[in-house]
């Protein structure tokens, strides 16, 4: 990551990393920015690994980015993987599941 405090904008990199040492049984989890508005956190799985269901307080959009991770919210579960993303409003229980090891960019939008 590139990140300029006095700058209007960050580069972001290591999105898809698997930097997950494989212990434990949920994913490791990386703060890559927290701004006024969003906070962005690195999700690196390995397969297996779950994060049980559990709420946000603000919304949230998760973005797949490498591998494949099964993201369930309101009974429907959708792949993740590169290219695809899903948004889930204020306090929706949704639960995360690793298919393989992968990664994945959570953005928690908590405005300013």
């Amino acid at each position: 990551m590139s990140e300029n405090p006095d700058a209007n904008w960050s580069y972001l990199t290591g999105l898809a990393e698997t930097n997950s040492d494989g212990t434990g049984d949920r994913p490791d989890i990386t703060v890559v920015h927290r701004g006024d508005s969003e906070t962005i956190l690195r999700l690196s799985f390995r397969e297996g690994q779950a994060m049980r269901e559990h709420t946000a307080a603000h919304p949230i959009v998760v973005l797949g980015q490498s591998g494949r991770v099964d993201f369930t919210v309101e009974g429907v579960t959708s792949e993740l993987r590169g290219g695809t993303a899903v948004r889930v409003d204020t306090r929706i229980p949704h639960a995360l599941t690793a298919r393989t090891d992968g990664a994945a960019t959570l953005i928690l939008v908590h405005g300013r």
